[in-house]
């Protein structure tokens, strides 16, 4: 079975890429984000990761079972592909499975406790 994570576009593939620019931070202090675009960077680092993460499951779930009512072809494995893309995003967008709610919670802990220590000391 081929890899379709290469139809993904490399930012939803990158589940870090919004905690990384968070991290790294700008280049320039103009372009520096206030508190809320760190918060909203880190909780959409956090729903694309729980949305990857989804697709994974969907992935070998469906690798289980025998197949489908489309058959075993290239255009069937592309479809489904494509088809639990999309419904691991829109499940990541709404409730998700929590995956994305525990890790907003560990993320933002830890980055108020690194706050809190820059400032102190």
């Amino acid at each position: 079975m081929t890899n379709h994570l290469s139809i993904i576009p490399a930012s939803a593939t990158d589940p870090t890429a919004a905690y990384k620019r968070v991290q790294h931070g700008p280049q320039d202090k103009a372009d520096a984000p206030d508190g809320a675009e760190e918060h909203q960077a880190i909780k959409e680092a956090c729903t694309e990761f729980e949305s990857i993460f989804i697709y994974h499951l969907m992935k070998e779930m469906r690798a289980s079972i025998p197949d489908g009512y489309l058959g075993k072809s290239m255009q069937s494995e592309t479809y489904t592909s494509l088809f639990d893309i999309e419904i691991s995003r829109r499940l990541s967008e709404q409730k998700g499975i929590g995956l994305a709610d525990f890790l907003m919670r560990q993320l933002t802990d830890r980055f108020n406790e690194n706050t809190t220590e820059e400032i102190a000391g």
